[in-house]
């Protein structure tokens, strides 16, 4: 294997670290805001998820992070209702003799 071969595969291999550790994050922070949702309503939970104009990077990364675990909830959640519509597709079909 060539050192550009394993330098990219590194760098890859921490880029998708730093997106997984991002998801997790906001996942995080998305648990801690329904907390939040159910002790001071959803008008003052979800205003500290959403940055201001003025606001610094960490506000803005943990917003990022909110969206980006929100986006593969959703994937993971099609992904998973598509499977089982087709394996219930699959299953209704009669056997082919």
């Amino acid at each position: 294997m060539s050192a550009r071969v394993v330098a990219l595969r590194w760098l890859l291999r921490a880029a998708a670290l730093i997106l997984w550790t991002l998801v997790l994050w906001g996942a995080l922070l998305l648990a801690l805001t329904l907390v939040d949702v159910a002790e001071e309503g959803p008008r003052a939970a979800l205003a500290r998820l959403l940055p201001s104009h003025d606001a610094s990077g960490w506000a803005w990364t943990n917003a990022l992070s909110v969206a980006l675990a929100v986006a593969v909830a959703v994937v993971a959640g099609g992904l998973f209702a598509w499977g089982r519509s087709g394996r219930r597709a699959s299953s209704s079909k009669p056997p082919d003799d």
